[in-house]
């Protein structure tokens, strides 16, 4: 599981006219759903500026660990040239925070007898959205847990927070490892 956020969204969105911001959300997702689709991901749903994206749901997938910090990494480097080309057209850029973490969820078609929407709900989900918030805190831009280090297998390169992190509403401190964009 992984979730996005746009660093400073609500700054951002506060400086400029509604119809530019939409333009930019709608060019930001169009790249980003595009990297993680490359990579297997599925996204589950945009929240405001952020998004929930699945490996490994509804179907399974070899490698989701690897595959999603492929596409954190490939994110990255489209934004680096996405953010270019807005700058010279004086428009802010979009710093994407990303956590990262692997478990078991439950996916399907949920919702009330008058709106139903596929979606993933369980530990895992609410490990993943906490990791991405941690990010501000620590100031990087991806974070994964140890569970998804460890599906790595030295693959890529990462960097062990040294101290162990509480997550709101958890009752065990978490080692995290940052994605090194290089």
């Amino acid at each position: 599981v992984m979730f996005t956020d746009v660093e400073g969204f609500t700054s951002i969105s506060e400086s400029l006219d509604a119809d530019v911001l939409v333009g930019m959300l709608t060019e930001y997702f169009n790249l980003a759903t595009g990297v993680f689709a490359r990579h297997g991901g599925v996204v589950d749903k945009f929240i405001g500026d952020g998004i929930m994206v699945l490996w490994g749901a509804p179907s399974d997938l070899k490698d989701a660990e690897y595959k999603a910090c492929l596409a954190a990494l490939e994110l990255h480097v489209e934004m680096d040239e996405l953010n270019r080309r807005w700058a010279e057209r004086g428009l802010p850029e979009f710093r994407t925070r990303m956590g990262i973490h692997t478990g078991t969820v439950i996916a399907g078609v949920l919702g009330s007898n008058d709106r139903l929407s596929y979606t993933a709900f369980g530990d895992a989900i609410n490990v993943a959205s906490r990791i991405e918030g941690i990010n501000k805190q620590l100031g990087t831009l991806a974070l994964m847990s140890e569970t998804t280090y460890a599906g790595l297998e030295g693959r890529l390169h990462t960097r062990r927070i040294e101290e162990q992190i509480e997550l709101r509403g958890r009752q065990t401190r978490m080692v995290l490892y940052e994605l090194v964009m290089s």
